[in-house]
């Protein structure tokens, strides 16, 4: 009796299964007849096809310039992997990207290859470099504007910020280049250890608590480099080579005068100067508004200590890319002017 009930079951399963069977090829049947007569869905041609990647004009100029004689890739379209996705950024305009590429040519690669050889740029220019519209902002409140990886990639973030007719803000815009290509010499190349014996200690984390006058103070030219002495350094050098207004051609300007232990005394007096020298004239100096708005230079007790410092450590940075490099950083500064002014001249005439 069990094994005729089992036996039942198995005979209706296979009904149902017959069923199902018959209606599916009915319906195969019916679509195959329905394509058949339907002479529009022949084609002698594949369906299925590969979208070819669109290349513009700026795309084999990218290759013919950067590609073919120094071995870098650009990217400026989206591409999800290379950056990273905890931030919310997008990929810079077409004209900007253009307008950068333009400048990272003739103010960055030109003049490293002039001063420092034509072997060392092809050498250790950073093989891919990635263009991101705008800023990565930060959970500290901070943004970032470049990232070095591996020696070998740099992202440049703000890209639809860059202005190819403003010598302040392409130098802004460059410091960023600077700072990460002096990174990736570095890690080849380790700079002195007496460097970070200087600011030993005075280091932190909380660097954006900082105003510019107290970290001159303590012998950092922008309060980034308090984060550590990589960042240290490379704010350093990039700074030397962005203040490129002047680098060339020193001009008279009005200061404060300062006594002999480096304090100002309240009067005023004239020297020539560059901007470079004038940024470490004025270190730890700053402009102060009265509550009546008047304005007031003020300088903070410890100026000179911290200008001090700063001269050892831009003594070793200059000396260490002389003997590892073979560059002289202020020669560097001052073709990189050249060619920012030249530049800003030649767009400003298209």
């Amino acid at each position: 009796m069990h094994k005729h009930k089992v036996l039942k079951l198995t005979l209706d399963k296979l009904k149902t299964m017959k069923n199902i069977l018959i209606k599916f090829c009915c319906v195969f049947s019916l679509f195959a007849f329905y394509s058949c007569d339907n002479e529009d869905d022949l084609r002698e041609e594949s369906v299925i096809y590969v979208d070819e990647v669109h290349e513009s004009e700026f795309d084999k100029w990218l290759y013919e310039t950067f590609t073919v004689p120094y071995n870098m890739e650009i990217k400026w379209k989206w591409e999800d992997g290379e950056v990273d996705n905890n931030f919310h950024v997008t990929p810079p305009r077409k004209e900007k990207a253009e307008q950068f590429m333009k400048a990272l040519h003739k103010i960055w690669i030109k003049p490293y290859e002039e001063v420092g050889g034509e072997e060392f740029i092809k050498t250790y220019v950073p093989k891919l470099i990635y263009l991101v519209g705008t800023p990565q902002y930060n959970d500290d409140g901070t943004m970032t504007l470049g990232l070095a990886e591996g020696g070998r990639k740099v992202t440049v973030f703000d890209v639809d910020a860059f202005d190819h007719l403003d010598l302040q803000g392409m130098a802004k815009a460059f410091h960023t280049m600077h700072h990460e290509f002096s990174h990736i010499l570095h890690q080849k190349i380790h700079y002195p250890v007496a460097f970070k014996e200087l600011s030993k200690g005075n280091y932190t984390g909380a660097w954006y608590n900082f105003s510019d006058i107290k970290a001159n103070t303590l012998g950092f030219i922008t309060p980034y480099g308090m984060s550590n002495d990589h960042e240290d350094f490379v704010e350093i050098v990039a700074t030397i080579l962005s203040t490129v207004q002047n680098s060339n051609m020193p001009i008279e300007r009005v200061v404060p005068e300062k006594d002999q232990y480096g304090m100002v005394t309240g009067n005023l007096t004239q020297k020539v100067l560059s901007d470079f020298q004038m940024k470490l004239y004025m270190f730890g100096i700053g402009i102060v508004q009265n509550k009546d708005g008047s304005l007031t230079l003020q300088q903070d007790q410890a100026g000179p200590i911290g200008l001090s410092i700063m001269l050892k450590k831009i003594d070793i940075i200059t000396e260490y890319y002389k003997t590892e490099w073979g560059i002289d950083l202020f020669e560097l500064q001052g073709k990189i002017e050249i060619a920012t002014n030249e530049l800003i001249l030649e767009n400003s005439e298209e």
